[in-house]
């Protein structure tokens, strides 16, 4: 993995794999980072090269004074796409990174070769119970000032190695099966970053974008229909956060959308079950006519250290 920076209204971290013009695109979700895709990555690479940036207040990308939501992060993945790449991507997304690419498809569809919405925010029935803690993170949200000091609550009383551990148990069905190494990786990334306060009021306003996104359900509906690139729909069928139900009506509304429900499986399916995860992937892009194979010896950095 190769990380590099680039200047959009400020820094925009970007994390690379493989060689060659870039062909897929990812996108992490809230609280994530261009680790989520650790596991998947450096695979993908065979399809050629690969780029996960960290959004604003995200990952290795400072807030700098940008808006940390929802439209501003799909304004700013646009320019990254302009800025970095020479030809349509594919688009991976994952939870508020679908919502992001699948707004840049319905949107610039130039750009976009392929859509992959991997638990994603979408139009969802809300007659399903959620856990009563993802219930009451909802309801703080909604007041972006209770949300930042439950946030800063939370971070003071707790560990770096309890939070991400928690986050994970919380995202994940199985969490064991993520190795320790991953873990680790997510844990000093965290302790790199610190605990600053305009990351957790970045989170907090994110996580508000998202539930007005929510709420406004017809704007949310327009994107979807307005998508015209070939998608596929990878959903966890244990996903605490977004409940399998919004793939499922995703895909009645949208026949063309193929979708592959993952049995036993949470939020974050490239971290869980990464080998399921890519094989899907792969089948539908050379299902699609996307997945050309790059040239032996085209993808050389993708084992190189950071």
């Amino acid at each position: 993995m190769w990380s590099t920076t680039i200047d959009v209204d400020g820094p925009v971290h970007l994390a690379e794999w493989g060689s060659g013009p870039a062909r897929i695109v990812l996108v992490h979700g809230l609280g994530g980072s261009h680790l989520n895709w650790m596991r998947v990555a450096p695979q993908l690479t065979r399809y050629g090269r690969v780029l996960a940036l960290d959004l604003p207040g995200f990952g290795l990308t400072p807030v700098n004074g940008r808006l940390a939501t929802v439209p501003a992060y799909a304004a700013l993945l646009d320019r990254v796409i302009e800025r970095t790449c020479t030809e349509p991507v594919v688009l991976v997304g994952n939870s508020m990174g679908g919502l992001i690419a699948l707004k840049e498809a319905s949107l610039h569809p130039a750009r976009v070769a392929g859509l992959v919405l991997v638990d994603a925010v979408l139009p969802s029935p809300w007659s399903r119970r959620r856990p009563a803690l993802v219930s009451l993170a909802f309801a703080a949200y909604l007041l972006p000032a209770l949300g930042r000091r439950l946030l800063r609550h939370a971070r003071d009383r707790l560990s770096v190695e309890d939070l991400v551990e928690g986050a994970l148990r919380l995202c994940a069905e199985r969490p064991e099966t993520i190795p320790a190494d991953v873990v680790d990786a997510h844990i000093q990334l965290e302790r790199l970053r610190g605990r600053l306060r305009e990351e957790d009021t970045a989170y907090v306003l994110a996580a508000h974008s998202i539930i007005r996104a929510l709420v406004h359900r017809v704007g949310l509906r327009r994107l979807v229909r307005r998508v015209r690139v070939p998608t596929l729909v990878i959903h966890g069928e244990r996903d605490r956060l977004v409940r399998v139900g919004a793939a499922r009506q995703a895909q009645r509304h949208h026949p063309d959308w193929e979708l592959q429900v993952l049995d036993g499986v949470g939020h974050i399916p490239m971290l869980e079950a990464p080998q399921q995860f890519l094989e899907i992937v792969d089948g539908w892009l050379r299902s699609q006519g996307l997945g050309a194979v790059q040239r032996p010896g085209s993808v050389q950095r993708a084992s190189t250290g950071t």
